[in-house]
């Protein structure tokens, strides 16, 4: 949406069907293209003339790796989740042990990468490409027609904290999932009598939500909700209080590296809907974002059992405050021509390098 609106691009997204979320996309594309596999997905590339730039999302890599080699275009790889730095040399996920060659494949012959987050210095430090891609630091940034940007004052008698993102049920395996097993996180902030909200992402399947909308029934403070589009995420956010990262060091076997550098868009739904920010300690990276910008309220995971004292003693109108001027410099508006000068920049040294038939 950004890029159409600042350039002569005209966006086309190819997406495997049955990952297709209509929910996460919108109308801003020329055409959506669903694929079935590897072959439709080739299909459908010999039929797309006058490419300039190739703009390849993982995680998963295993298709964006198919069109880079397929098509021979300028290359950039997206990367917010890395996967190869999750379990450090430790890997005994069989889907996982598929899927990383095909990530490092992308890492190691992209012509350009968009990171965003610092988890690709950590795995390009380890890959250690012969030539490293030129890189571009550009996180998920704030979308400009999302901003809240109405006040409201802060109700200790009636305080609400919403959680917006993935969550797991308990059947799944705590090494991978234990930090969106959000069940004692659920007893540790109701039983100070906070109401916690949470949407679920779109993507989630429903037997992950059947616990939480059982317990939902029983705890007044416990609020489980529809998942909603993108597009009225924001504004739907903004009716509560804080928003909340929640993700703890103890409740993970996944790496210290992958905590300390990840993002999550979560992080910038609560910014935009004028949010301040209850933040784990253990993220380091996105702390320290919330903290750069005084939007954050800083809890570890013995601290959060005195969450309502710690609301207690904030200045919420300050932290208010600081979200709406953080809006305006996380704004994906005003960021937008860094991305578009480095496409330029991919597709020019591309065709310097490239051979002329």
């Amino acid at each position: 949406k950004s890029i159409k609106k600042q350039s002569n691009y005209a966006p086309i997204l190819l997406c495997q069907a049955h990952r297709f979320v209509e929910k996460f996309s919108d109308n801003s594309f020329e055409e959506v293209l669903l694929f079935r596999n590897e072959w439709h997905l080739k299909r459908i590339l010999k039929t797309i003339q006058n490419i300039s730039i190739v703009h390849g999302f993982g995680p998963k890599s295993y298709f964006a790796n198919c069109a880079r080699q397929f098509l021979g275009k300028p290359y950039v790889h997206d990367m917010q989740d890395v996967y190869t730095i999750y379990y450090e040399n430790d890997v005994k996920l069989k889907w996982l042990q598929k899927e990383l060659p095909h990530e490092q494949a992308c890492l190691m012959n992209a012509n350009g990468i968009v990171a965003h987050s610092m988890e690709i210095n950590i795995a390009l430090k380890k890959l250690a490409p012969i030539v490293k891609p030129r890189t571009l630091f550009f996180p998920l940034y704030c979308d400009d027609d999302f901003f809240q940007t109405h006040s409201k004052a802060l109700n200790l008698q009636n305080i609400h904290i919403v959680y917006a993102g993935a969550v797991a049920g308990s059947f799944r395996n705590p090494s991978q999932y234990g930090n969106t097993q959000f069940f004692k996180l659920i007893e540790t902030i109701t039983s100070q009598q906070l109401h916690f909200h949470i949407y679920p992402s779109p993507s989630n399947g429903n037997q992950d939500r059947v616990e939480y909308i059982q317990l939902a029934k029983t705890n007044s403070y416990f609020h489980f909700h529809e998942d909603v589009d993108q597009q009225q995420l924001a504004l739907e956010l903004s009716q509560y209080d804080f928003g909340i990262l929640p993700f703890f060091k103890a409740l993970t076997k996944q790496s210290d590296v992958k905590l300390k550098y990840a993002t999550t868009l979560k992080l910038f739904n609560y910014i935009e809907a004028n949010l301040p920010i209850i933040i784990s300690e253990d993220i380091i990276f996105q702390n320290w974002i919330s903290n750069r910008y005084g939007i954050a309220v800083n809890i570890n995971d013995k601290s959060i059992f005195q969450l309502r004292k710690t609301i207690e003693h904030l200045d919420y109108l300050k932290l208010q405050q600081k979200c709406l001027s953080t809006q305006q410099k996380l704004s994906l508006a005003s960021n937008t021509p860094r991305l578009l000068n480095f496409y330029t920049a991919i597709i020019n040294n591309y065709n310097e390098l490239t051979p002329k038939s």
